[in-house]
């Protein structure tokens, strides 16, 4: 028997949770996972490994069929291959580094490797849910080395997960009380096996298009930790009578039931055709919040997803969920509980039928204030102005300029600078072939001769998701989102005197970076250490320069989340 049997039982209408192995309807049989073994040029695979990861993926997909039935989306989950019963296929790549080659940021790097060997098999990893067992993890002595990336990413048509294989890996071993695992210290064989075998159900979930999110008290006294928050530190904790484990929300399980993965329905493409059209908060009591509104939607919409994720942890592990069905008007409303009175961002998600989409998120601070929820009502004016914006609409832009928006001149000026922008869009220049006549030149415009950003691309105006630049708890025009660590050079030709701009972190952003202005590679300028997400400004002499560089540095702690954007940076003569 791969896990032991353990029953937890709920007040209301939960159903058995169980770690059986035996359990074979409804698997996604027709898009399963492919799985990979990776393998650095100075190592060798474990010998057993078909065999045991076999007992691993099938541990870890029982748990998303129970799961995903407890949660009353039927006996669903992914699908495996298997070489013969009993013998999971591994799609064996040998890499031509060595294992120190590929470090905790290597996932990509990896990903490459992988994609080019699968390709030679007629498979594209764009199109399929990829899992890589790396030999990433290295022992000294008793004290185990994590070396490679664990960590997973995906979108509705494919994604990939990143693992360790390790000779004690085996779900056979989660129940064991023996000493001899290591996970940020010694532990037993059994808590290894929790972190790590929960940490691939956990990046999985991730390569699924799952994000982070915890559990409310009431679950966690039922049922353990989500895995998507800390269940993956918990998962089988249960079998040693260390706690209660780990399961899936009812958010996690509503997302995964459109995914093709999980379903075994052909991925489809289609643009989000789902609007909030209104929202409204009010205070029910102290930690209780109520949310009513109304979408319009062509596609079938399943459910509204609320995130609720507090700022203070500065990540999204501890962001609780509640889920809502509209009415057939598109209207609805919805009780948040055991909400924090803290700084928080907000965020609504619509699960339709083929995917799950984002309508809106916000920061705000639900503390029971009057106007608390005033930036609600002001972030959705913006998403409506950035949504024209992304439209390329400036009718609507200078409509909603003089009419809905006529009473905030912030957001009238805001809405008029869009719509000249669509009207009359400015063409890249370089700087230094400016004519002199020109007394200022905005660098949203420039021709960059070196264009390097930290994750996902350069973008001008607006955020990489369409939303317009926000930080300081305001929209800007102008600007620069060049996700850290990133670089952009331009020439200057020693034709400018003064560099003017604001900088910070996009409001969504949880990470911390550190903004540097060169001039010929000399430093003119650092900025301290930026967690906020105020608006910071500064002038820097450019007198002479001839190679002007823009640098967002990843603050040390690496790049997550660090949504870097320079608001404004105008050269002057």
């Amino acid at each position: 028997m791969t896990c032991s049997r353990v029953l937890l039982t709920l007040a209301v209408a939960f159903a058995a949770l169980t770690f059986q192995t035996n359990a074979q309807e409804n698997v996604g049989h027709d898009r399963p996972l492919k799985c990979v073994y990776f393998i650095p040029s100075d190592c060798a695979p474990n010998p057993d490994r078909a065999e045991r990861l076999f007992r691993v993926m099938t541990c870890v997909q029982n748990f998303y069929r129970q799961e995903m039935e407890r949660n009353g989306f039927g006996a669903t989950t992914f699908g495996l291959e298997e070489d013969k019963p009993g013998k999971l296929k591994l799609y064996e790549v040998y890499a031509p580094g060595k294992q120190e080659d590929y470090g905790r940021d290597s996932a990509w790097a990896v990903r490459d490797v992988v994609a080019k060997e699968l390709a030679k098999q007629g498979i594209d990893v764009g199109n399929e849910v990829i899992v890589i067992f790396q030999l990433g993890l290295r022992w000294e002595g008793k004290k185990a080395i994590e070396v490679g990336p664990f960590v997973g990413s995906g979108a509705v048509s494919h994604g990939t997960a990143w693992f360790y294989d390790d000779p004690m890996l085996d779900p056979d071993k989660l129940s064991s009380k023996e000493p001899g695992g290591y996970y940020n210290g010694a532990c037993s064989v059994g808590e290894f096996n929790s972190h790590y075998i929960g940490g691939i159900a956990h990046e999985l979930g991730h390569a699924l298009t799952l994000p982070h999110d915890c559990e409310l008290s009431t679950e966690r006294s039922q049922l353990g930790n989500a895995l998507m928050g800390s269940g993956n530190h918990t998962f089988g904790n249960n079998l040693r009578g260390e706690g209660k484990g780990a399961f899936l929300t009812y958010s996690e399980a509503l997302r995964l039931s459109v995914v093709p993965a999980i379903n075994g329905e052909e991925p489809v493409r289609r643009a989000n055709d789902v609007k909030l059209i209104d929202l409204k908060g009010s205070r029910v009591s102290k930690d209780v919040v109520r949310f009513s509104g109304k979408i319009e939607a062509k596609s079938p919409v399943l459910g509204l997803i609320f995130y609720e994720d507090l700022d203070s942890r500065n990540s999204d592990y501890d962001a609780k969920t509640w889920t809502v069905k509209p009415n057939e008007d598109g209207s609805f409303g919805i009780e948040l509980t055991e909400v924090a009175p803290e700084p928080s961002e907000l965020r609504v998600c619509a699960v339709r039928d083929v995917d799950t989409v984002q309508l809106f998120k916000v920061s705000y601070n639900p503390n029971g204030s009057e106007g608390e929820f005033g930036p609600i009502e002001y972030e959705f004016q913006i998403q409506k102005v950035a949504a024209a914006f992304s439209a390329r609409d400036p009718k609507v832009l200078r409509a909603l300029a003089a009419e809905e928006l006529a009473s905030s001149e912030e957001l009238r000026s805001l809405c008029e600078e869009l719509a000249s922008i669509v009207e009359v869009p400015e063409k890249l220049a370089t700087p230094a072939n400016v004519d002199s006549s020109v007394s200022s030149f905005d660098l949203t415009n420039a021709a960059f001769i070196v264009q390097k950003v930290g994750w996902s691309r350069l973008t001008r105006h607006a955020f990489f998701d369409g939303s317009l630049l926000s930080t300081g708890n305001r929209a800007y025009s102008s600007g620069l989102c060049a996700h850290a660590p990133s670089e952009l050079s331009c020439d200057l030709g020693k034709k400018w005197k003064t560099l003017r701009f604001g900088y910070g972190l996009e409001k969504g952003g949880s990470g911390s970076v550190v903004f540097v202005v060169r001039g010929d590679g000399k430093e003119l300028f650092r900025s301290e250490l930026i967690t906020d997400h105020e608006l910071h400004n500064e002038t820097v002499d450019v007198s002479n320069v001839q190679t002007l560089e823009l640098v967002v540095e990843d603050g040390g702690n690496g790049n997550t989340s660090d949504h870097s954007i320079w608001i404004k940076p105008t050269l002057l003569r």
